[in-house]
Formats: structure tokens, sequence, C-alpha cells
């Protein structure tokens, strides 16, 4: 890589993106572009070692943790049903439910989603599953963004190794006003002020080929200039300088082939990262870009200025968008449902201002149990100590019931399709069932999944959302039964 200062890479406000490479407009932003070289025989990406502090020793658990007796939950179960039904409150019948069909305004050759999520999509599992029922072959599904979460516990991205040093911090817009104030395009920023703060990414693909020749890294430009150090592929170091109008900016780098892996030192900060980019193949037919963050919620969309996140996206960039949030919320105690639908509301609200052209769709998170303690040194079929009145087996099924009616409701006021979680996994009292299952589709945690189980809904939420190979013609080939 030639060395580069502003001049040299040629500051210039991009377009993004002529339709040859695949790219869609994102809006004129400042950016600099630097030709880099890579290499077709690039050695695989080596961590450093970090040292970590040392784990402290935590108390024992004087009661370790167990699932409640079927004849219990059975019992809080039927209670359940009962006052829901007398104050109006059961969710309509699995058969009853009328459910338009999401995809019938896709129009392009490509099907444009970008998903919002907590930590149950962040995983991927549930994604990954979407895109194998569609029987399109693994060339033509691919992502166009990938959020500023590298390294983040509970994150698969699309990169095949990530390295992190501990200098980056997260900034989620739901948690940080910083994120909120400079949201990236995945609502949260990777940000340090440490200089010598490193990362680096591994880009190729599972199969270990590389496929990207251009990669574009969107930052936060300063007032002061910032200087960085990159190395493509295991070459050579080279400090870029970049400086401009504060704001959203973009470095851009290009090369004669695909580049395979990428670090990036600071050296002079403070540097906000907001996220990877770079262009769909021509013969790709789904593009998914997935931005779940655990801990995440809908707040975030609430919080963030519309005008720093729109200035990526001056045109649409996705044909449906997904909104997939609420366990989170449902930590709140004591959950309000009138606060919640003003936060909700107002969420939506913004997010339709950002991609009003697209379709969207609302996803009310699933059923979620209780755990119970048993007593010290009891193994699981020792009957608990406590008394069976005071655990309350229903207490987030109550909640999570609730916010699916509220985002069915939200999601018709805002002209927005609308699947329950909830409801898909059989109702009140699925978590336990689910968790007993073999192989088990429940987390032992209660509110997570399984693999199993998120590639379960993944199936379920297909079928009753018409997802399919049918979306992709005569591209995919005959759907297989889930």
């Amino acid at each position: 890589m030639k060395p580069q200062t502003l001049a040299q890479a040629a500051l210039y406000v991009v377009l993004f993106w002529g339709s040859g490479l695949g790219y869609a407009q994102i809006g004129p932003i400042a950016a600099t572009r630097v030709q880099v070289q890579a290499l077709s025989d690039a050695p695989d990406l080596q961590c450093a070692l970090r040292s970590t502090a040392p784990k402290s020793q935590r108390p024992a658990d004087p009661g370790p943790i167990q699932w409640p007796d079927e004849a219990d939950v059975e019992q809080q179960v039927k209670a359940f049903g009962e006052t829901a039904i007398g104050n109006g409150s059961q969710a309509a019948p699995r058969e009853e439910l009328e459910i338009s069909p999401l995809w019938s305004s896709v129009k392009n050759p490509v099907l444009r989603v970008g998903i919002w999520s907590d930590s149950h999509l962040a995983a991927g599992f549930f994604t990954q599953e979407l895109q194998r029922l569609t029987k399109l072959a693994p060339e033509q599904v691919q992502t166009r963004f990938v959020p500023a979460s590298l390294g983040r516990p509970g994150v698969r991205l699309p990169l095949r190794k990530i390295c992190v040093s501990s200098d980056w911090q997260y900034e989620p817009a739901h948690a940080q006003s910083s994120g909120a104030e400079h949201p990236g395009i995945g609502l949260v920023n990777m940000s340090s002020r440490q200089d010598g703060a490193f990362l680096s990414v591994d880009l190729r693909n599972a199969a270990g080929r590389a496929q990207h020749a251009r990669v574009r890294l969107l930052y936060q430009q300063t007032e002061q200039a910032l200087v960085l150090s990159l190395r493509v592929d295991g070459g050579q170091e080279q400090n870029i300088q970049l400086q401009g109008l504060q704001g959203p900016a973009v470095l851009e780098l290009n090369a004669l082939k695909a580049i395979s892996t990428l670090s990036l030192k600071v050296l002079k900060g403070p540097f906000r990262l907001q996220g990877l980019e770079w262009p769909v193949a021509p013969d790709v037919r789904l593009q998914m870009d997935v931005f779940g963050y655990p801990g995440a919620t809908v707040n975030g969309w609430r919080l963030l200025r519309t005008e720093s996140l729109t200035q990526w996206w001056s045109q649409p960039p996705y044909d449906v968008v997904v909104m997939a949030f609420g366990t989170n919320e449902g930590n709140v105690q004591p959950f309000v449902a009138e606060n919640y639908r003003q936060m909700l509301q107002a969420s939506v609200a913004q997010w339709r201002a950002i991609f009003p052209q697209a379709a969207c769709l609302l996803i009310a998170p699933g059923d979620r149990g209780v755990f119970m303690k048993r007593s010290k040194g009891g193994d699981k079929k020792t009957p608990r100590t406590s008394p069976k009145a005071t655990i309350d087996l229903m207490r987030f099924t109550r909640v999570h019931d609730e916010i699916g009616r509220i985002q069915k409701q939200t999601a018709k006021a805002y002209g927005c399709h609308f699947w329950n979680m909830f409801e898909a996994m059989g109702g009140a009292g699925s978590a336990y069932r689910w968790a007993r299952q073999s192989p088990p589709l429940m987390a032992q945690d209660l509110i997570h999944f399984t693999v199993p189980g998120y590639q379960r809904l993944a199936q379920l939420m297909a079928k009753d959302l018409g997802w399919g190979p049918a979306l992709f013609g005569d591209s995919a080939a005959p759907a297989a039964n889930p």
C-alpha cells in the first residue's frame, strides 16, 4: 500500500454507488479512497494474546436451580388462561390469525432485508435458518452491512475471524448517549480514546474464499485529524491521515483482487467505528443484514438522532425491515404497559421515518419461564422448600403476552406486519414445555433458546409469513419439509 495523505487519497464526495458494482446510493458523504494490495495467498489472521484480569471467586450457590414440576406449571397455565379470558385479553387462536403476505410488494431481483434485534437474533441461528429455508446457493446470499459490534460476546457476524483489543468500548444507542447522538448502522458504535487500540478481521467466507475487493469502513470524522495504521493481507503497515468536516465519513479500500484480512490500529484518535460495508455481487438474490445486540431494547430507536442515521441511507436500502425486541423491556419491574406502549410507538415512528418505503415487520418475544431453587444438597427430585403459592411461574408470561398485544396494535397503526413468537411457541407455559423436549428447544435460563429452538422458530415464522424458495423463483431448489 502506497503512502496516503489526505491530499494523495483524494478526499471526495461519493454518491454511493454505481449499479454496476451492486451498490445502492447512501448519500453524499465525505470519503477517503485508498488503493491497497491484496494477496492471493494471505496468511491466516492471528490474534495477539492479551492479558486478562483474574476472575473473582464467587460464593457457592446455596440453592442450585431447577425447573418447576410439570403439574405446577399446568395448574398456573390454567389459571393464566382463565384470567386472560376474564379480562378479554386472551390472544386469538393460531388458526384465526390473519396474516397478510409480507413479501407481495417486493419487485427487485434482490430481496434486501434489514433486521434489528436483541440477543435472540444477534446469535445468528434464527436468521441462518431463514437463509437455509430459501434453498438458495451460499453465493446467492450475502450481507452488505456489518454493525460495529466486532468481538462482542453473543454476536455472530459474517466474518471468518475477529481480533479486538481491550481498548474499545461499545456504544449501543439504547444505553449510551454517544450511541444515540452518533448512531451507527446497527445502532451501536465501537469507540476508543486510547491510541494503540487495534482490531483485525478476516473477511473470507466460511469456505476460506476472499470475496470483497472493495471494503468501506464507516466512521465519525472529528474536528481534529485522525491517524490510522492499516495492514491488508498481512502486508506492510501504512499510516492513513483522515480529516474533513465533522460527521459521518467513509474510508474506502480498493484492491485489484479480493481482500482476505484487514487490520486497523488507532495512532491518533479518538476514533469511532460505525460499521463495515462492501458491494453485493450481481448474482446475489438475498441480502440479509442482521443488526442484533445483546441487551438491546427498542428504546434505541426512540433516542437516536434520525438526521445522523439517515445520512447513511438517503435512498431506500431495504425492501423489508424487521424489528424484534421485547425480552429486555419485559425485565423492567414493575412492567407498566402504558409506558411500554408510548416508548414502542415513538420508536416505531422514528424507524418508519427512516424507512418509509420498506415493508415492515414487528416480531414479539416468545414465552419465558422462571427458575426455582432446590434445597442445598438436594438432587433434582428433591421437593423445593418454598411454598407453592410464593412462586409465580407466569410472571414473565403475562408481561410477554401484554408486549405482544401492544406490538400487534402498534404494527397495525404504522402499516406494519406482525408475528408473535409467543403464540407460535404455543402460548403460556411453552417455555417449560420447550425446555423438556428432546433435544431441548429452550436454553437452561428459560429465556433464550437452543440452536434447534431458534431453528424451529424460524421454521414456524417461515410457514406463517410465506417465506421460502417460492420468493426467489427458479433460483431456489424445491422446498423441503422443515
